[in-house]
């Protein structure tokens, strides 16, 4: 009997391998145990055409048992790959804030400090410290206080801001140009982002208070929590202690002077000055100075801004600011009038 030739289609799905050939061969195939095993049942002219069929068989089986082993070692690779980028990554994880130093010792002095939720790139260790960089802090952590390489974590901490693309954009309480206006921002801001909305509006917090602004004027951007240097952390305090040492002197609109009066904004241009930074002698141009914050987050030395007045922020909802004629400069609640924004210098 002449051997007849079998043409074979083999295709693996679901762990099954099925066979077509040729209506005049007969050709059955066992596919017990998920192709562990096969049995071809050929006339005694075919066995050399079986013979070759079980070949190509196995060859196909091994072949893809190698392709699938080889995705599955290069998923695990890719994984891998992802948790090493975190592998140095460090997060602060303190009820407030902890202090990086000089050295690895509680007796260096301190140059920074991360609050909670602050990452930095772990650089060593050293008897029980972290060696760390932090944007523009490098220094020294107590190991416990850090969780290093927690992926969930870190991810957990990032932050989404808008950052303002246009000179000056408007907050509308509505996702429509036709809302009202809650409040302008500056090109510059970075505004904390609540949500993106499908039509071209971006849900954010503004002045601490919540609203909408274009897509078309804010770029989207992933940051972090970095450490403050010890000038950024003590700035707002010295200007503080700086300003109170005025309080009981007069108001004179259009004023400069911090013993013989000043304006509002007169008298918050006067004691930035004294530690170098120039600012407008202008309540509504003061908007726009430094970094927005939310005043949830207002420190010590923050300039909150009203309706047509400014004032500085002393901490525990206090602030102190050139008020009016009749009581001079004073001390009195960060929220006697409606905040507009606050402003940060020292950022």
């Amino acid at each position: 009997m002449r051997t007849r030739k079998i043409r074979l289609a083999a295709c693996l799905l679901a762990g099954t391998v099925v066979f077509g050939m040729g209506a005049s061969s007969a050709l059955a195939a066992d596919t017990a145990n998920q192709m562990s095993s096969f049995s071809i049942v050929l006339s005694d002219s075919q066995n050399t055409t079986g013979s070759a069929l079980m070949a190509d068989v196995r060859a196909a089986v091994e072949s893809a048992g190698a392709a699938k082993a080889e995705a599955a070692e290069s998923v695990e690779a890719e994984e891998q790959n992802e948790n090493q980028e975190y592998a140095n990554i460090a997060v602060a994880v303190v009820n407030d804030y902890v202090n990086v130093r000089s050295v690895a010792s509680t007796d260096g002095e301190i140059v920074g400090r991360m609050e909670n939720g602050a990452v930095a790139v772990v650089e060593g260790e050293e008897n029980g410290w972290y060696r760390i960089t932090s944007g523009s802090v490098s220094g020294y952590v107590l190991a416990e206080y850090l969780t290093v390489g927690d992926r969930e974590l870190i991810e957990s901490v990032q932050i989404r801001v808008a950052t303002v693309q246009a000179q000056a954009l408007k907050v509308r309480s509505e996702a429509s140009l036709e809302a009202s206006v809650l409040t302008l921002v500056s090109e510059g801001d970075q505004l904390e982002i609540l949500d993106e909305d499908t039509e071209g509006w971006i849900h954010v917090t503004a002045s601490d208070t919540a609203g909408y602004v274009s897509a078309d004027y804010a770029v989207i951007e992933e940051t972090y929590l970095y450490a403050k240097t010890q000038e950024e952390v003590s700035g707002g305090t010295a200007v503080v202690d700086y300003a109170l040492q005025f309080v009981g002197n007069p108001y004179v609109w259009g004023g400069t002077s911090l013993t013989n009066g000043a304006d509002c904004s007169g008298f918050i241009m006067s004691v930035y000055a004294h530690f170098g930074v120039s600012l407008p002698h202008s309540s509504a141009a003061l908007r726009s100075v430094g970094t927005e914050v939310s005043y949830s987050e207002a420190q010590p030395g923050d300039i909150i801004c009203y309706d047509g007045h400014v004032a500085l922020y002393i901490g525990n909802g206090q602030v102190v600011h050139a008020a009016n004629e009749s009581k001079g400069i004073i001390v009195s609640s960060a929220t006697h009038k409606n905040i507009l924004t606050v402003r940060r210098i020292f950022s």
